[in-house]
């Protein structure tokens, strides 16, 4: 933990990046597929055989073109909601309190933007995958919460987010033991 960190006394506030770069190049990605399977469900003269397993006449071939059109599309939408979520979120941080953990929510659709984690619910900090973590997990008592390494600027990596998580874990806990 480094003390100019500390914005108000005991709070530590972790700035992340917002994946928009992420978000809106799978949004692109999935619009061009959406774009041409449209096309080719459309221009279609020909059956389909998929690995020499599946066989699709003309028409058989048409729908799964489309079908995959309306899912690449759909894709394609989610990417640009998810993007648009998280423009609505006015700080992008963690929150790191004397009592609590609030942090954004990996699930950009749920109604809670932010996420907030008593201390003391708090069973485990880990990374994952160990050997070159990916997420951060913060387990609670009853569900788990992630918090994406692309999320994580360079400044606070992966290893000392947990770091101060636990640290602040401890002590909530050595607070805890004093009053009885």
């Amino acid at each position: 933990m480094k003390p100019s960190d500390n914005a108000g006394g005991d709070t530590l506030e972790i700035p992340l990046r917002r994946p928009y770069r992420e978000l809106l190049l799978a949004g692109f990605f999935f619009a061009v597929c959406a774009a041409v399977l449209a096309h080719r469900a459309r221009a279609n003269d020909r059956g389909l055989i998929l690995n020499g397993i599946i066989h699709f006449e003309h028409g058989g071939a048409d729908v799964f073109y489309a079908a995959l059109a309306i899912l690449s599309g759909a894709m394609c939408a989610l990417g640009v909601l998810g993007a648009a979520r998280l423009a609505a979120l006015k700080e992008f941080r963690i929150l790191l309190g004397p009592r609590s953990i609030t942090f954004p929510s990996m699930h950009p659709f749920r109604a809670a933007r932010e996420v907030t984690v008593l201390l003391d619910r708090i069973e485990a900090v880990e990374m994952q995958p160990p050997a070159r973590p990916v997420t951060l997990v913060i387990r609670e008592d009853d569900r788990a919460h992630t918090i994406p390494q692309r999320w994580l600027t360079e400044r606070w990596p992966a290893q000392e987010v947990a770091g101060a998580i636990i640290a602040r874990v401890r002590e909530a806990q050595a607070g805890q033991r004093a009053r009885g």
